[in-house]
């Protein structure tokens, strides 16, 4: 005999029979239910408030990392971008008593959208306050459309390792090897000052230069 599904009305039914003083054998044959069952659905209903249990909370293993862990991790991400797996378990071990493995916290990581990527460099010495200033100047000057207005500055530098390849070919299990100088030598710099007419001006200098050396080089040549 395979169990049979009773409904929540029949249930109810079969209980409130039981409240009016019916005797529980003549409910089971009335409505053709277990005698046992009226039992548990009584029980059901002083605990749960319905004949029906309800159902049981999903069970698991318990998170190692909770939302707010990973929030202080991603806190910890925006200012230490180039942080290593094996320095964030330490720092989780250390800041919030987590042992984890590295595998374990990149799988988290993962799941979290804390991806693994290159890193896009910014130079330490750029002046937030200065940039602000350039883009509004940007925004509130009246340019010609020809672009006529504008003169662009460029600059490289050249060594005795500026034309050394980094990738090579050889057979598996064989080095790819190079011989060249490891010595950086003299290095010169060269800027050039450009126009939608061409180059206006150009200059060669020993070693390196910044923006505002530049400026200085070419002021008096525009």
């Amino acid at each position: 005999m395979v169990n049979r599904r009773i409904s929540s009305d029949l249930k109810e039914c079969a209980l409130t029979l039981w409240d009016r003083g019916w005797d529980y054998e003549d409910i089971s044959d009335a409505l053709l239910v277990a005698s046992h069952s009226l039992y548990r659905w009584r029980n059901n209903f002083e605990i749960f408030g319905s004949v029906t249990q309800p159902p049981s909370a999903p069970k698991g293993r318990a998170r190692i990392i909770t939302r707010a862990v990973l929030t202080a991790v991603h806190t910890l991400y925006a200012s230490e971008s180039d942080l290593y797996l094996d320095e964030l378990v330490l720092w989780l071990a250390v800041e919030h008593d987590i042992i984890i493995s590295t595998s374990a916290l990149y799988q988290n990581l993962k799941s979290a959208g804390l991806t693994r990527k290159i890193l896009h460099k910014i130079a330490l010495e750029r002046d937030e306050e200065l940039r602000e200033q350039w883009n509004e100047m940007q925004a509130s000057a009246a340019f010609l459309p020809d672009g006529s207005q504008f003169v662009c500055l460029d600059e490289t530098s050249k060594n005795e390792l500026t034309y050394t390849r980094k990738y090579g070919r050889a057979y598996s299990g064989e080095r790819a090897e190079l011989k060249d100088v490891f010595i950086r030598g003299d290095r010169y710099s060269l800027v050039a000052a450009l126009t939608i007419e061409g180059y206006i001006a150009t200059h060669v200098v020993p070693g390196s230069l910044d923006s505002w050396t530049s400026l200085s080089l070419f002021k008096n040549k525009w």
